[in-house]
C-alpha cells in the first residue's frame, strides 16, 4: 500500500525526535564541554582572587595533530585516485581522479573543508561533511573596442549579456565614404551553471538514527541535515511558504516553548523575508511506493510541513572521529581524551600559584588590646606604597604570617600529567622538538620519538580517510554523473583539458594516498633515493619501466614539497609510443650486420686517410709550384710594367722629336724663305746697281 505524506510525516518527526534526544541531549552536553575546555573558558568553580588559570591541554594537543593531519592530505595534487576495474575503464578513471580533485580543491576551498571538518571532529568527535548540486551565476566582464553597430548587436544576442559601459565615436569608412558608429566599453554577462557544492557544516546540526552502528552513513536509515535558513532562502531555492510555516520550525523540540517566547517579540520588528528557521533535509529508507522494498528518499521538510520529496541514490553526507568507538556511528574526540588531564593540570596550576601569591604577599597580623582595637594603623597596613610609614603603638604590634612555598612538591605532579597527556595522544615534547633533556637526542633517538608519535596521528589519519574523504569523493563522482553538470574545463599539469563527467562510470575502485610511512623528511627522501637507486639497476634486467621511476622521482619531488611535478620531470605515459622491441634473431643477425659495417667504415676510414695523404702532398706540392708561378708572373709582370715604361718615354721621346722636327722644319723652311727674300731682293739690288752704272756709263 503506497504510504501517505501524513504517515511520512508523523514517521519523519519521530525518527527526528528520537535522533535528537541523542544528538542534542548527551552528545551535545559534551560537545559543548570539549568546546569549552578548548578555549580556556571557566569551569565555575573559580574563586575571588585566586588563581582562575585554565590549562591548555585540549588546545595544545588539537593545533599539534592538526597541522600534521592537513600536510598529509594536501601536500600531493592526487590525495585520491580511481582505480579502474575493466580494461576499457582506464581512460575514464584518470579522467574522473583529475576531475574529482579537481572539483574538490580548486572548485571548492578543499583545505578550508578538510581544515574544519577535521578539527570539528579533533574538538568535538565528530565531522559532518555534506555535497551536493548547485545552481551558480557568475558575473563575468568581458572589454571590446572597434566594435560596430552589427558587432555589438550579435554580442548582446548571447543568454546574459548586456551593456556594462559604452563610448561611441563617429567614424568615416574609407570604402563606402558613409559614417558609422565604433563602439569601445565593457559587456557584463550573467553565466548560469550547475556545480558540485562540497561544505562541512556544525556536527550539532547533523541528526543520525539512533540505533545506527557506524560511522559509514550509507545505509543508514535516517540522516538528517537541519539548516538554518531565512523566508528569502526558501523563495529562491522554489518552495512556496509563508513565515508561520518558518515559525514552526523551531530545531530543537525541546527547546521549542522556551524559544518561541523570545522569537514572537524579535519578529515585530524583522523583516519578513528576514524570518528565519529551520529546514531539514532528510534521507530516510522507506517504502513510500508500497512495491515491498525501502527506497531511499530524500525529504525537504520543516516542522510539519514537506516541501519535496525526491529519490535519489545515495546519502550525500559523511562523518568520522579521530577514536572510533566501536558499534556506535559517533566517535571520541581529541578533547574527550585529554579533559581529566587538563582538569587536573588546571588544578595543580592553580594550587601552585595560590601558594606562590601567599609566599610573596604574606597575610599580616596585627596585635589588638583588650578591647580588640588594634595597636596599628590599619590604613598605612593597607597602603603597600614603596616606603611607606605604617604607625603602631606597640613595637610588636605587626607580625607577617609567613606561608612556606609547599608547591614544589606538586612539580613532579605536573611532569607525572604531562607524562599522562603524552601517552594518550602521541603529541610529545620530544617528538615537537621542545624537550632538550631527552634521553634520544641523536638523530636516530630522534627519529624513533617520531616514528612512534607519528603511529597516532597516521592511525587518526587512516580512519578520515576510510571514513571521510573517501565517502566525499565517491559522492563528488556520483553527482557530477549524475546529469545536468556541464564539462569541466581547467589547467593541468601545465595543459588545458576539457572531460564529460557523462562519459564515466557512477563509481570506481578508490585508492587514497595518506602519506609515505613513517620518518620524518629527510629520512622518507633518503628511502625514496635508496628506492630510485634499486631501479636504475632493475631496469636493465626489465624489472623496473621508465612509469616506475617516474612514480618515484614524483614522490621524491613531492615529499620535498613540490605539487607541480611535470615542472621537474616528463611523465612517460605522456610521451610518444616506442617501436616495439625486434625478436633475438634479427637482432643477432642486425649485430653481424653491424660488426661488418664497422669492418667496413674502419677500411674505408684508413683508404680515406691515406687518400686525404696523397692529396696533401699534391696540394702542397701544387702550392708550391702556384707560388713558384705567382714569383715568375710578378717578375714578369714587373719585366712588363718597365717594358711599358720604356716604351712610354720612348714614345714621348719620338713624339717630343716630332714636335721638335716639325718646330725645326718649319724654323727651317722660314730660314729658307727668308733667305730667298733675301738672296732675290741681293739679286734686284745687283741689277739695279748695273744698270745704274750702265747708265752713268761706269
Amino acid at each position: 500500500m503506497k504510504m501517505q505524506d501524513d504517515d511520512l510525516l508523523r514517521a519523519l518527526q519521530d525518527k527526528e525526535e528520537a535522533s535528537a534526544k541523542y544528538v542534542w541531549g548527551e552528545l551535545a552536553t559534551t560537545r559543548e564541554q570539549s568546546r569549552r575546555e578548548y578555549y580556556k573558558l571557566p569551569y565555575g568553580n573559580e574563586q575571588e582572587d585566586w588563581s582562575q588559570i585554565v590549562a591548555s591541554d585540549v588546545s595544545d594537543t588539537v593545533e599539534w595533530v592538526l597541522p600534521a593531519l592537513l600536510k598529509i592530505f594536501t601536500s600531493t595534487d592526487k590525495a585520491v585516485s580511481f582505480e579502474p576495474s575493466r580494461a576499457n575503464d582506464v581512460k575514464g578513471a584518470e579522467q574522473a581522479t583529475d576531475a574529482c580533485n579537481y572539483v574538490f580543491y580548486k572548485q571548492n576551498n578543499g583545505f578550508l573543508i578538510l581544515y574544519t571538518a577535521f578539527k570539528d571532529a579533533l574538538i568535538t568527535g565528530n565531522a559532518a561533511v555534506m555535497w551536493r548540486k548547485e545552481a551558480k551565476e557568475s558575473v563575468i566582464s568581458i572589454p571590446f573596442q572597434g566594435a560596430t553597430d552589427e558587432m555589438l548587436a550579435l554580442m548582446l544576442q548571447e543568454d546574459g549579456a548586456e551593456i556594462q559601459e559604452v563610448r561611441t565615436e563617429q567614424v568615416v569608412d574609407q570604402m563606402t565614404g558613409q559614417v558609422m558608429n565604433i563602439h569601445t566599453g565593457r559587456l557584463k554577462r550573467t553565466e548560469k551553471r550547475n556545480i558540485v557544492k562540497v561544505e562541512a557544516f556544525d556536527p550539532n546540526d547533523l541528526l543520525v538514527d539512533a540505533e545506527w552502528t557506524s560511522p559509514l552513513l550509507q545505509d543508514c536509515p535516517y540522516v538528517c541535515r537541519v539548516m538554518e535558513v531565512t523566508l528569502s532562502d526558501l523563495k529562491l531555492m522554489g518552495f512556496d511558504v509563508d513565515e508561520e510555516d518558518l515559525e514552526a520550525s523551531d530545531r530543537n523540540l525541546m527547546q521549542r516553548e522556551v524559544e518561541e517566547t523570545a522569537y514572537d517579540a524579535m519578529t515585530e520588528d524583522l523583516d519578513t523575508s528576514q524570518a528565519d528557521g529551520y529546514l531539514r533535509i532528510e534521507f530516510v529508507l522507506m517504502d513510500r511506493d508500497g512495491d515491498g522494498i525501502a527506497e531511499r528518499l530524500c525529504v525537504y521538510r520543516l516542522q510539519d510541513k514537506i516541501l519535496k520529496i525526491e529519490e535519489v541514490s545515495h546519502v550525500p553526507i559523511a562523518t568520522a572521529s579521530p577514536i572510533l568507538n566501536t558499534h556506535q556511528w559517533a566517535g571520541m574526540s581529541m578533547a574527550e581524551a585529554v579533559s581529566d588531564l587538563q582538569k587536573l593540570h588546571t588544578e595543580l596550576l592553580r594550587q601552585t600559584l595560590n601558594n606562590l601569591y601567599l609566599t610573596n604577599n604574606p597575610r599580616t597580623k596585627v596585635l589588638t588590646d583588650s578591647n580588640w582595637s588594634p595597636l596599628a594603623n590599619i590604613d598605612d597596613l593597607l597602603d603597600s606604597r614603596p616606603g611607606g610609614i605604617i604607625r603602631a603603638r606597640d613595637p610588636n604590634a605587626i607580625q607577617s604570617d609567613v606561608i612556606p612555598f609547599a608547591a614544589g612538591a606538586s612539580l613532579p605532579m605536573l611532569e607525572y600529567v604531562q607524562a599522562m597527556r603524552e601517552n594518550r595522544t602521541g603529541v610529545s615534547r620530544t617528538s615537537m622538538g621542545l624537550n632538550p633533556d631527552s634521553l634520544n637526542n641523536t638523530a636516530t633517538g630522534r627519529q624513533i620519538d617520531q616514528s612512534a608519535a607519528q603511529q597516532r596521528i597516521e592511525l587518526i589519519a587512516r580512519i578520515f580517510a576510510e571514513i571521510l574523504v573517501k565517502p566525499i569523493f565517491q559522492g563528488v563522482l556520483k553527482t557530477l554523473t549524475d546529469g545536468g553538470i556541464e564539462k569541466l574545463a581547467f589547467r593541468l599539469r601545465d595543459e588545458f583539458v576539457e572531460y564529460d563527467p557523462q562519459e564515466w562510470r557512477d563509481q570506481y575502485d578508490m585508492t587514497i594516498h595518506v602519506g609515505l610511512g613513517t620518518g620524518d623528511k629527510m629520512a622518507q627522501a633518503a628511502s625514496l633515493m635508496q628506492i630510485m637507486q634499486l631501479q636504475q639497476q632493475g631496469m636493465a634486467l626489465g624489472m623496473v619501466q621508465p612509469k616506475h621511476l617516474y612514480h618515484s622521482f614524483s614522490k621524491l619531488i613531492e615529499n620535498a614539497g613540490f605539487k607541480d611535478v611535470q615542472s621537474f620531470a616528463q611523465d612517460p605515459s605522456t610521451l610518444p609510443p616506442q617501436p616495439p622491441q625486434t625478436p633475438l634473431p634479427i637482432q643477432i643477425e642486425q649485430m653481424k650486420l653491424q660488426a661488418d659495417q664497422q669492418k667496413f667504415q674502419a677500411q674505408m676510414q684508413a683508404d680515406i686517410q691515406k687518400t686525404q695523404a696523397e692529396l696533401q702532398a699534391k696540394l702542397q706540392e701544387t702550392q708550391a709550384n702556384l707560388e713558384l708561378q705567382a714569383a715568375n708572373d710578378q717578375r714578369d709582370a714587373e719585366r712588363e710594367q718597365m717594358k711599358a715604361q720604356m716604351d712610354a718615354q720612348l714614345e714621348a721621346q719620338k713624339i717630343e722629336f716630332e714636335r721638335w722636327k716639325v718646330e725645326y722644319m718649319a724654323q727651317t723652311q722660314i730660314y729658307i724663305e727668308q733667305m730667298k727674300q733675301q738672296a732675290v731682293q741681293s739679286m734686284d739690288l745687283a741689277g739695279l746697281q748695273a744698270e745704274v752704272q750702265n747708265g752713268l756709263g761706269i
